[in-house]
């Protein structure tokens, strides 16, 4: 499993929002910017047919109606999108597309080759990919997610510390992670937090939604198993 960290930062850094492309066919969350950053990558945007999103949040859906339109617009493509998201995803993105002056409803469902996949806590097979689905934390936030996917790769969106962020760090390999603050709320995961996972399950954390403070301190300390890269850091697992 290839996997490249589109974006490490959270909203307001330089640095591009929280965003995992894996296998060069998943992409996890599509905010603002996220396409025009691949194609600066050179990165073929045309092989992406999954989205797995964790929540409707901006910073996590913005740029899904430019993707959607990059691909059967622009590429004249005829594939299957599949878009895997918590309840309530399509009316989301078409909102999205309202808002953008976009397409509307009618013309999404005809031009666009969408199947939306709305999911809370389940395990699902895409594409021979096994797609296990976790309801996580994140405040007034319902529903939010974070995934598994072959038991290798554990996402936990945005999340502060709960249950299934355990089951998540239990179940992976390795994973990226929430890692916004130095210490966690019922919003976000804090280095406190990570540190705690980390130990408990001996577990390599590659972190992402990174404010500039938060990334500093990492940085700058001691932590064998919390590991902060640049934007478009890859690895193989």
């Amino acid at each position: 499993m290839k996997i490249k960290l589109v974006g490490t930062g959270a909203m307001y850094t330089a640095y591009n929002s929280a965003c995992t492309l894996i296998d060069n066919k998943i992409i996890v969350d599509m905010p603002n910017g996220t396409i025009k950053q691949l194609l600066k990558e050179n990165i073929n945007v045309g092989l992406i047919d999954i989205i797995l999103i964790t929540h409707m949040h901006g910073d996590h859906t913005a740029d899904i109606p430019f993707f959607l339109k990059y691909i059967f617009n622009y590429l004249k493509s005829k594939k299957n999108i599949k878009i895997v998201g918590p309840l309530g995803i399509k009316n989301k993105i078409i909102k999205l597309f309202n808002a953008y002056n976009f397409e509307d409803e009618k013309e999404i469902e005809q031009f666009f080759n969408i199947e939306f996949i709305e999911i809370l806590e389940n395990e699902i097979e895409i594409d021979n990919y096994f797609i296990k689905s976790y309801l996580v934390l994140h405040g007034e936030e319902k529903p939010a997610l974070g995934y598994v996917i072959d038991n290798k790769l554990g996402l936990t969106g945005d999340s502060g510390l709960c249950n299934n962020i355990e089951e998540i760090f239990k179940k992976s390999q390795m994973i990226i992670s929430d890692s916004s603050l130095d210490i966690g709320d019922s919003c976000h995961l804090g280095i406190n937090d990570l540190d705690y996972l980390t130990k408990k399950y001996n577990k390599k954390v590659l972190c992402t939604h990174l404010r500039d403070e938060t990334r500093n301190i990492i940085t700058k300390g001691n932590f064998e198993n919390i590991i902060v890269k640049e934007d478009f850091y890859e690895i193989e697992i």
